[in-house]
């Protein structure tokens, strides 16, 4: 075989093997692909519900901001098969969150949290999916504990 020929094949093998090893919307192995922000993902569907957990602070106003709760970092998404997800009772409101409590940098495009926006009601769901809403239900989001980068700034 030419040894350019060689060298083709060799840079096929090892292009293949490093594009096959990147993640995109879909794929639950490691890190996924920057999403834009309309981009609705397939991570698969929730399980049964293992705890609800009032008084998470968090702050999902941009749609790109996880939420940390013992120990796991959740991030929020738009699942593509929104259909087959569980409905989510709302929870009777903890009355926290004054506003301003979670967000540490308010940047000018992002309002500051109004009364009960940073502070609201996490379900965890087997499977590594959660859901949160905001005390005042003026915020919510899905969740997933599959990194998830972000193609935009809030």
């Amino acid at each position: 075989m030419p040894m350019v020929a060689m060298v083709a094949l060799l840079g096929a093998l090892v292009l293949g093997t490093v594009l096959s090893a990147c993640a995109s919307p879909g794929s639950t192995s490691g890190a996924v692909a920057p999403i834009a922000y309309d981009d609705r993902i397939d991570l698969g569907v929730p399980g049964d519900l293992l705890e609800t957990v009032t008084g998470v602070e968090g702050y999902p106003a941009c749609r790109n901001e996880p939420i940390t709760y013992d120990g796991t970092t959740w991030y929020p998404f738009l699942p593509e098969n929104l259909a087959d997800f569980p409905e989510v009772a709302p929870h009777p409101t903890a009355g926290g969150g004054i506003g301003g409590g979670t967000a540490r940098i308010v940047l000018p495009a992002v309002v500051a949290p109004g009364p009960g926006d940073d502070v609201g009601t996490l379900t965890v769901f087997e499977g590594g999916f959660a859901y949160w809403i905001s005390d005042s239900r003026d915020l919510d989001t899905w969740l997933t504990d599959v990194e998830l980068s972000y193609a935009w700034v809030c």
